[in-house]
């Protein structure tokens, strides 16, 4: 259905050139025209316009007295108050009277058709409410089989509806709640309360919801609610968010950590191969090998990048195999130490430490404890900035074996320990300390020790480093011999 729009003004020529004006701007708007206040109302009483667009000086009622009569003919008819220019006490008094907006000559026309545009919205808006409200009201028992939240506060803030769904999402059955102050069992709505979105009718698209947390037993729940106002109170409907807020946290971290952490190595490569490329220098042998040796590196760390998403992207589709056979964990963690070494030579303010038996042979995949290991020990490096000794123990405990990597880093604060074993958490998200990585490594390393029924834990003090165990209940454990072997680099 076409927006109708009246305009009312004394101004022939304006009564002429304004709705051409607009039919260029507003694909099939209806326009029709009054000279006179009175002649306007007339109209207003017989057809229920979008908006109404008036002068405020009209011989006989001005625009001032014809506001005052839409809103007892049409209350929810938006009216838009043209003024002289410097005309500003009538424009105050004109919003003080309840116009939508109001327009001054000479006409800023984009400005005039932006703010019909949005008048005609609200009008079909607030029919839309009235609709729903009538339909609300009919059927109101149908709230208790809604799958959203729904209660109702009176205007003593008492609550007085609880529908299932709100219990299901907040957990909190109607007998605990109704006859309550709703800032007395929910907690923190004194301070959520008041940011919810209100409207004074109910319909489809009438309000935006808005989402907001809601901390209930230290369980922090998203919720997207808003309100709608009653004689009696205010009616409010809420879903529960807090997985695709998490979800969309994860998009957003996953986006920013990838993108940054191939750009870097993307640049160098990039930057190293273009001078290989020119002709205008000519470099040393030494040189040449260096510049090599960078895209070798980078490439490397391109490829464990990939590697890791992949990894990850088979873990979370279920689509790992594990290989069972007997494996020497002694050798496995020897062979980590010795691959860490090598691929960050550069860091020789890192002593490694391996406490191990002689042997300690083990029926499992070989290949995922010695990826549980590397993760371990690079991410001990990563968050070890001012050097320090990384240390691996290895032993047995209970029907399984316990293996350890302790390092004398950052350490990690102690709200975040829940947090670090979720994909792409960081300690150091802001690289403040320099420490890169896609926050993959310890949501892998968890992951791999799940599937092999076991155990990854930390404890660590902020400042003074973190400890990693992984248990692993592993079958067919053979007696380690007493002799243990020390070495550190």
């Amino acid at each position: 259905m076409n927006p109708r729009v009246l305009i009312v003004d004394d101004d022939t020529a304006l009564l002429e050139a304004l709705p051409e004006a607009l039919r260029l701007r507003m694909n099939g708007i209806e326009i029709d025209t009054a000279e006179t206040a009175l002649d306007a109302l007339d109209r207003i009483r017989e057809i229920d316009y979008d908006a109404v667009v008036s002068d405020i000086k009209l011989p006989g009622m001005d625009g001032l007295a014809l506001l005052t009569e839409i809103k007892d003919v049409r209350p929810g008819m938006p009216t838009l108050l043209i003024t002289g220019h410097g005309e500003h006490d009538l424009a105050v008094q004109a919003l003080r009277g309840g116009a939508y907006d109001f327009v001054q000559k000479p006409i800023d026309r984009d400005y005039f058709v932006r703010s019909l545009e949005r008048a005609i919205q609200m009008r079909r808006l607030d029919r839309q409410i009235g609709e729903q409200r009538v339909e609300l009201e009919r059927h109101a028992r149908v709230l208790h089989h809604v799958d959203r939240g729904v209660f109702l506060v009176d205007d003593a803030g008492v609550i007085r509806f609880w529908n299932p769904a709100a219990k299901a999402i907040i957990g909190f059955d109607a007998d605990s709640v109704l006859g309550h102050r709703a800032e007395e069992v929910l907690p923190g709505w004194e301070a959520i309360g008041p940011e919810v979105p209100v409207t004074t009718e109910p319909g489809p698209g009438s309000i935006a919801p808005k989402t907001l947390p809601l901390e209930i037993e230290d369980q922090e729940l998203w919720l997207s609610i808003s309100g709608v106002e009653f004689e009696d109170g205010v009616v409010y409907a809420f879903r529960n968010l807090t997985e695709e807020r998490a979800l969309d946290e994860l998009k957003s971290d996953f986006i920013a950590t990838v993108s940054h952490e191939l750009r870097t190595p993307l640049a160098a490569i990039y930057g190293c191969a273009q001078t290989l490329r020119r002709r205008d220098i000519e470099l040393a042998g030494d040189d040449e090998q260096e510049l090599l040796e960078v895209i070798s590196q980078e490439s490397e760390r391109l490829t464990r990048i990939v590697g890791d998403i992949l990894l990850a992207n088979q873990i979370e589709a279920g689509r790992l195999k594990f290989k069972q056979r007997e494996v020497d964990l002694a050798v496995i963690a020897q062979e980590a130490i010795d691959a860490i070494r090598a691929a960050l030579a550069a860091r020789d303010d890192i002593d490694f430490e391996l406490a191990a038996p002689e042997s300690m042979v083990v029926y499992g995949d070989g290949d995922k404890l010695r990826q549980v290991l590397l993760n371990l020990l690079d991410n001990a490096v990563k968050y070890s900035p001012a050097g320090g000794r990384i240390e691996v123990f290895l032993e047995p405990h209970g029907t399984g074996v316990r293996m350890n990597v302790r390092d004398e880093g950052i350490g990690i604060p102690d709200g975040e320990l829940k947090r670090i074993f979720g994909k792409f958490y960081r300690v150091d998200p802001q690289q403040i300390r320099g420490v890169g990585g896609t926050g993959l490594g310890l949501y892998i390393c968890r992951e791999l020790v799940r599937r092999m029924d076991g155990r990854l834990s930390v404890t660590s003090a902020e400042g003074k480093g973190s400890t990693f165990v992984v248990d692993l209940p592993l079958r067919q454990i053979r007696p380690p011999e007493q002799a243990v072997v020390s070495q550190s680099a």
